[in-house]
This record gives C-alpha cells, sequence and structure tokens, in this order.
C-alpha cells in the first residue's frame, strides 16, 4: 500500500510537471502579415523574407516576453522585408526592368520604417536586460527555450542596427528617383502598341488562308524611321546649322513621345533649371533669390539645393526655419544642416527640437548647431545625450558642437574619443580639436600625425585652419619630425597659403630660459626645451661673450616670440632673449612675384626645399 501510493504521488507530480512544461513552452508560426496585414500581398513571394523559411516564435505565457518577442520578430521581419525591397529593385533596374512591385512595397515601408528604426536601441537594451532576468522569471527547460530564443533576436537586432538608415535612405531614394516611374512607362509602352495590332490581324477573315505574317507592317515601320528627311527644301532656311538641327530634333520629340513622357522631360529640364538657378545666385552671393527659391519652387530637391546654399552663405534664417516648419521630410534635413551652418542663438529652440528628431541626420547637425550658440543648456545636452548616442553620425555631429564651447575641460573628451574603433569618430575627434583650437589641443593634433599615418594628412588640414601663431608653430614642428614627402609638401604648402613667411627659432639645448634682456643673468620670462618653436623678432648689433660648458662662445643675441609655459600667465605669448648658439633658424621666403613658389630652409645647415615644386633646383642661399 505504502509503494501504491508513492507511485501515485510521483505520477500525479509526473502530470503537474509536463502540464507546466507545455503551458510555458508552446509556440506560433509567425509570418509576414503579422508584421501588418497590408503586406499580404506579398507574402510568399520572392520579396518575403519568411519564404525560404518557417519562423517559429515561443509562447511563454509571460506577457512581459511575449510582448517583447513579438514586436522584436515584427522588427526583423520589416527590416529584412526593407533590405530585399532594396536590393530587388537595385538589380532590376539594372537590368532594365520595371520596379512597380516594389514601388508599392516602399510606399508602406517609408510609413513604417521611422518608428521602428527609431525603437531599435531601445530594444536592444531591452532584450539584453530581459535575458539577465531570464532565470529569475522561468524554472526548468523553459529558461534555456525562452535564453535561446532571445538570444537570437538580439543577435539579429545587433546586426540590423547599423544597417537600418541605410535600408531607409534606399526606400526613401526607390520613392524619390523619377528613372523608377519612366521605367514602369517605357515597358508598359510594347504592351498598347500590340494591342493596337491585335485587331488587324483579327480583322481579316477575308484572307484566312494567308498567314498572319505577311502583313506589311514592318515596310511601314522603316519609312517612319526616316522621317527624319521631311525638310521643305522650297523654303530658305536661314540661322545657325545648331538651331536648325535642334529645332527639327525637338519637332520630331513631340511628335514621337507620348503625353507622359513629354511630362517627365519638363519636370527633368525644371530640376536643371532650378539647380543652375541656384548655383547662379549662390555664386553671385543674393541669398534674397534663393530665399525666394526656397519659399516657392515647385520641386523638393530644388528647394533642398537652396537651403544649402543658404546655409554655405550664412543667410536667411528666417525662410530656413519656415521651411522646416512647413516643408516636407525631403527639405527638412537641408533646412537643418542649413541652420546647423549659421549657428544663430535665435534658432536654439529648432536645435532642441531637433535633437528629438527621427533622421539620425538631422539630430547630429542639430546637436552641431546647439554648440555653436555656446549656450550652456545646450552643452548639457550636448553631453548627456549627443556624445552618448549609439548612432556614429550624431556622436560626430556631437563632439563638433561640443568644441565650440573651448573649455578647457572638454579637451579630455576629445582625446578619448580618438581611440574609439570607430573611423568616423575619430576624424570627428580630430575636427572638434581643431574647432577648439587651443595650444594643448593642437599639441594633440600634433601627437596624432606623427602616431597615427593613416590620419596625418588630415591632422595637418585641420592644423592649417587655425589662423593662430601657435598653429604655424604646430606645422614647423611637424615639418621637421616628418620624412615622408608628402607630408612635407603638404605643410608648405599649408604655411604658403597662410603666408607665414619669415625666420622662426628651433630651441636646440634641453633646458634654459627665454630671458628679459640679453644677458643671461636676466630674468627668465618662460622656460624652453628641445624643439620648441619661436618667431624671430631681432637681434642684438654687438655680440656677447656667453660660457657654454667649457667653452666661451661670442655671438649675438637673438629675441623671439613663444608660445609661454609659466602656469597662469596673462598671454599665451612671451617675448625674450635667447643666445644665437641654441637655437637654428629657419626660413619661410616666397620665391618670385607669382606666389607659385616658396622656399624653407634652415639658415645654419643650408638645408632647403621648394615647397610647391620639390623637383626644381633652387641655389643654396648663403647662411647668415
Amino acid at each position: 500500500m505504502f509503494q501504491k501510493g508513492q507511485d501515485i504521488i510521483w505520477k500525479g507530480s509526473l502530470w503537474v510537471v509536463l502540464l507546466f512544461f507545455f503551458s510555458c513552452s508552446t509556440s506560433k508560426p509567425f509570418q509576414l502579415t503579422d508584421v501588418s496585414p497590408k503586406y499580404r500581398e506579398y507574402q510568399g513571394s520572392d520579396l518575403d523574407p519568411h519564404k525560404t523559411k518557417d519562423v517559429v516564435i515561443p509562447v511563454t505565457n509571460n506577457r512581459k516576453y511575449d510582448s517583447f518577442i513579438e514586436e522584436a520578430h515584427r522588427t526583423i521581419a520589416l527590416l529584412e522585408f526593407g533590405e530585399n525591397i532594396a536590393l530587388r529593385a537595385d538589380s532590376k533596374k539594372t537590368v532594365g526592368e520595371a520596379v512597380d512591385k516594389e514601388m508599392q512595397a516602399a510606399a508602406y515601408l517609408e510609413e513604417d520604417l521611422p518608428n521602428v528604426i527609431t525603437r531599435l536601441p531601445e530594444l536592444i537594451q531591452t532584450n539584453q536586460s530581459l535575458i539577465d532576468s531570464t532565470p529569475n522569471d522561468f524554472d526548468g527547460p523553459t529558461i534555456g527555450r525562452v535564453s535561446r530564443e532571445l538570444g537570437v533576436i538580439l543577435e539579429s537586432l545587433q546586426q540590423y542596427s547599423p544597417k537600418a538608415i541605410g535600408i531607409q535612405n534606399a526606400i526613401r531614394n526607390l520613392r524619390s528617383d523619377s528613372n523608377n516611374y519612366n521605367q514602369g512607362r517605357d515597358i508598359a509602352e510594347p504592351e498598347t502598341k500590340t494591342g493596337t495590332e491585335d485587331p488587324i490581324l483579327i480583322n481579316n477573315d477575308t484572307q484566312t488562308s494567308k498567314k498572319p505574317e505577311k502583313v506589311t507592317v514592318k515596310k511601314e515601320d522603316s519609312s517612319n524611321k526616316i522621317s527624319i528627311k521631311r525638310l521643305n527644301r522650297k523654303s530658305k532656311v536661314t540661322g545657325k546649322a545648331t538651331e536648325q538641327i535642334n529645332e527639327l530634333v525637338k519637332k520630331e520629340e513631340d511628335e514621337v513621345l507620348s503625353d507622359e513622357e513629354k511630362k517627365d522631360k519638363e519636370y527633368t529640364e525644371q530640376i536643371r533649371n532650378g539647380l543652375v538657378q541656384v548655383f547662379r545666385w549662390e555664386y553671385y552671393r543674393k541669398p534674397k533669390n534663393l530665399e525666394k527659391i526656397l519659399a516657392t519652387h515647385p520641386i523638393p530637391r530644388v528647394r533642398s539645393a537652396a537651403a544649402l546654399a543658404l546655409g554655405r552663405l550664412k543667410s536667411g534664417r528666417v525662410t530656413l526655419q519656415s521651411a522646416i516648419d512647413k516643408d516636407g521630410y525631403q527639405v527638412r534635413p537641408a533646412a537643418y544642416k542649413a541652420l546647423s551652418d549659421i549657428g544663430d542663438k535665435r534658432s536654439l529652440s529648432y536645435f532642441i527640437a531637433g535633437t528629438k528628431a527621427e533622421d539620425p541626420e538631422v539630430i547630429a547637425v542639430s546637436f552641431e548647431g546647439l554648440g555653436k550658440t555656446k549656450d550652456p543648456a545646450g552643452r548639457e545636452l550636448i553631453l548627456t545625450q549627443g556624445i552618448a548616442s549609439e548612432y556614429v553620425v550624431i556622436v560626430s555631429g556631437a563632439l563638433r558642437g561640443l568644441a565650440y564651447h573651448k573649455l578647457d575641460a572638454d579637451v579630455e573628451i576629445f582625446a578619448k574619443f580618438l581611440k574609439s574603433p570607430e573611423q568616423e569618430i575619430k576624424e570627428a575627434a580630430i575636427e572638434a580639436l581643431a574647432i577648439h583650437g587651443s595650444r594643448e589641443s593642437l599639441r594633440i593634433l600634433e601627437r596624432v600625425a606623427t602616431e597615427e599615418p593613416t590620419l596625418t594628412l588630415m591632422a595637418i588640414d585641420e592644423i592649417s585652419k587655425n589662423p593662430s601663431l601657435s598653429a604655424t608653430f604646430a606645422l614647423i614642428r611637424l615639418n621637421e619630425s616628418l620624412t615622408d614627402e608628402k607630408f612635407t609638401k603638404r605643410i608648405g604648402e599649408a604655411l604658403l597659403r597662410r603666408k607665414a613667411f619669415g625666420k622662426y627659432a628651433i630651441i636646440l639645448v634641453d633646458d634654459d630660459y627665454l630671458r628679459s634682456e640679453p644677458n643671461e643673468r636676466s630674468i627668465p620670462l618662460s622656460y624652453i626645451k628641445n624643439k620648441e618653436i619661436g618667431l624671430i623678432v631681432s637681434e642684438t648689433k654687438k655680440e656677447f661673450a656667453v660660457r657654454i660648458g667649457e667653452d666661451i662662445v661670442t655671438d649675438k643675441y637673438i629675441q623671439m616670440k613663444m608660445e609661454s609655459t609659466l602656469p597662469g600667465a596673462r598671454s599665451a605669448f612671451v617675448t625674450g632673449w635667447v643666445f644665437y648658439p641654441k637655437i637654428d633658424i629657419i626660413e619661410v621666403k616666397q620665391l618670385g612675384s607669382d606666389g607659385n613658389s616658396g622656399k624653407y630652409s634652415q639658415l645654419k645647415k643650408g638645408k632647403h626645399k621648394n615647397l610647391f615644386n620639390p623637383i626644381e633646383e633652387i641655389k643654396v642661399p648663403r647662411k647668415d
């Protein structure tokens, strides 16, 4: 009896466990129509991402997990579907096939993708937290089942996260490209022609013994091909030959083209004329004309070009803000970019609103515009949201915006992002250091130029954008430390463009001082060390005898302007005296009157080079 009781208890507990297991591990299929019923016509087609695979999702009976798994699968399916649409449309356009079906699907995707892409970072974060809490919410085999499903979802979300913006842009381009509409009409044309030929063949009942191939349609087509010869030779032809040819070609095109093709041609011509007007008014610096185009032109592409041109001219703020309020998605990003280029404080509210937009490009330029306003609240947004974003383009824009505040504490942030594995973020950090423009920033850029060859040219160019004397000193130091000719040539060109002509001193001793008077016992003004650069101001007329080591050396004192090394100094530069044997003098000199050549020479060593024409020979200058 006791044994039977144990058997009954064991069997009962087994049924409870099995019932619990099945209640926690049921599953259901997932299809494209589960994303949205409007995709029903694409389910099972070649565009359906689930055509070649059966997707089954678990049902855990836990509302938190089930709702997340369904939303994640909808997101993944929509992104896979969008990627299939973009790839299939691109391949069809390559071979000249119609993309009508893809265009219709792109219209639905254009509505659904923005919300999905906005939710991606949150979904990834939620996925990770659910994986961590799975052992607390489930028991037995269900833990492994749910954890495995969440792991697969996390891998798919991380795979599509960097591609999501590209998929969205491809869908937008597919919808906005007018060539896609032309292809559909070009392919539809032969169907209308065959429709007109069929009645001719059917009505020939009296000629049933004759085959349809004998109908003389081809002869009529061959005669139509030489219609260009219909020229009235009796009338006199006046004007240029090109004008006559253009008139004949236009007449023939008007006869051959259909009404829709004529509309497409007029639309293309309208775009071309509009862009020409934008470039013209930008060249002549006529912002009022550009504002009129932005406000009234019927084609969004032309209005976008006008907005960008206004940004480059730093004008039209009110019209650009109006375009953001009233225009469509194709013009608004361009208007935001233009407002960011202007960087006016009066656009602060638009920049703050732009940081909450759906388009990462708009968010990025909004953070950069916030930095240009130098508003403390904007800086707080950049630090808490901008540089913490998961999108590379947003972090890059936030770094550039932060640099406009020009605070010394931010230099460490830029140096930190220089170590990022993303090349775009590294380049943005270099641009931010150049915008910051402090002596510490320039020193970091020098280090990048010497330690990372792939970024050397960019670092040199960014240093060259800084107009300060410290940047000139940095370029000369780099010219002395770099040996590659392409780098030294770029530095020479930069020195000539900034007209940094004159004599510069390089410190040769390890430890010494810049002194207030040409005397070794005078007051030291600043500490100097080896390879530091200074601008030569003057020299003494008489010579002095100075003990250097065990030798007594007679020479002049050189007055030079250098960066101050004293903490808390009032000025960034200090002017003082150094004994000539302790320095080497470099001269940057312009040659000729055309300004197309220049020379960089070390006067003591006699080394020199032609800055623009390294191959051309120049006589060695005399030593002073």
